[in-house]
């Protein structure tokens, strides 16, 4: 097991309100807070508290659980990457309008970013999350239970060869304002096992 040091972690947009302590990390978003870059809609949001833990090594998996309470539409927390502005990830679920919530991730490369969701019932605001770096490639993974894992998304970031920040986020694009809580947060070994054959 890595160590999650809590004392290194570095705030992107440094809410009002948070606690740490080495087991939770307490977000309170406030309204109008969100990440996205350009794609669609026009509108850049780049002013959403999330926290990190900057590490240059190559192959490693963060599990961790997180909890919100909510129904606002578009509240949303989960796991963060976060190299500069145009170029990070974010992934959890979402509150959505749709008579559901989105279990969903946002990959952002070069200053644009992308969606992908799939609908989820509107009860479930406690997920267990796993991500695992392998260079410049990440496995995205959920479980309701913390134990048995599914795949969410595989994907590339452009600026990911050396060192990265990847921790948490929480944000409240309407006018609104909840508590994100991340708990049971472990740094590891890579579980994610290299791909060792030349077909799939």
């Amino acid at each position: 097991m890595k160590h999650f040091d809590i004392s290194a972690l570095k705030w992107i947009n440094k809410p009002a309100q948070f606690s740490l302590s080495d087991s939770e990390i307490v977000i309170h978003t406030s309204p109008d807070t969100d990440f996205w870059r350009g794609t669609y809609y026009g509108l850049e949001y780049n002013n959403a508290p999330g926290i990190v833990l900057a590490s240059d090594e190559q192959f490693w998996t963060l599990k961790a659980k997180v909890a919100f309470t909510s129904t606002t539409y578009f509240d949303q927390c989960g796991l963060f990457i976060y190299q500069d502005e145009n170029n990070w990830m974010k992934s959890g679920i979402e509150y959505q309008s749709n008579g559901y919530q989105q279990l969903f991730s946002v990959v952002t490369n070069n200053g644009f970013s992308d969606w992908s969701m799939a609908n989820f019932d509107r009860v479930t605001q406690t997920m267990h999350y796993r991500l695992s770096r392998r260079g410049s490639d990440f496995l995205l993974e959920n479980s309701v239970d913390g134990v048995d894992f599914m795949m969410m998304r595989m994907f590339h970031l452009f600026h990911a060869q050396e060192s990265v920040q990847f921790g948490f986020f929480a944000s409240s694009p309407g006018d609104s304002s909840f508590a994100a809580h991340f708990s049971q947060i472990e740094w590891s070994e890579c579980s994610w096992n290299a791909h060792g054959s030349s077909r799939f």
